[in-house]
């Protein structure tokens, strides 16, 4: 039994039938350059029987192969429970896109928060958290991954450390639900900002200074 097994990692959970299908190390292992897209998009990939959000992050159309496969992510780097990325064999039925935001657009994008004005994070890390979620900037909506949370003071709103654009683009941003809108996805969501704002949250998000 693997559980007898020292430091050996939990056992995948068992597949259900239309589940996604994982790329075979004999795909991803054939000689010759691979041909990779990096383009981040917020998808579902079907995983044990449900729809899980993810994160995709590469295509790669691997040396003489006719089928795309796919880098997703639905969970934080580092020791958990179990895997939380893997290489995907693409296909529209078991991997389709997360739907954008709907109606209303906001008028506005997502408020950035200068360096010196973000405070400080927390001493025990409790401001730490892995949460994907759709971002308001140029007047378009974007798959982003917000990775630490906090209140700079008391009385002022929350803000959060999102990344986006390939993970090229990172900035605080005020957590205005109509222009940052984070998306469930497990037990390291960043559950402090996910509330009725308050009046400092709603000040900061019509642009009053006070």
């Amino acid at each position: 039994m693997i559980a007898d097994v020292p430091f050996s990692r939990p056992q995948r959970p068992p597949g259900q039938p239309g589940d996604a299908e994982r790329a075979p190390r004999e795909l991803m292992m054939l000689p010759g350059l691979h041909h990779d897209v990096r383009r981040w998009r917020l998808v579902e990939v079907r995983r044990a029987g449900v729809w899980t959000p993810a994160l995709l992050t590469v295509w790669r159309r691997p040396p003489g192969s006719t089928r795309w496969v796919v880098h997703l992510r639905w969970g934080p780097d580092g020791p958990g429970p179990g895997e939380e990325w893997a290489w995907m064999l693409f296909d529209e039925a078991t991997i389709r896109p997360l739907p954008e935001p709907a109606q209303p657009i906001p008028p506005r994008d997502a408020v950035a928060v200068p360096q010196e004005m973000t405070g400080t994070p927390a001493t025990d890390n409790s401001g730490r958290c892995w949460r994907l979620a759709w971002i308001r900037t140029d007047g378009r909506w974007r798959s982003a991954l917000v990775t630490e949370q906090r209140r700079p003071a008391p009385g002022l709103p929350w803000i959060v450390d999102a990344r986006w654009g390939e993970d090229r683009q990172t900035a605080w941003l005020v957590a205005d639900p109509a222009t940052v809108r984070p998306i469930a996805t497990g037990p390291q969501a960043c559950a402090t900002t996910d509330r009725t704002p308050g009046p400092a949250d709603q000040a900061a998000a019509s642009g009053d200074p006070r």
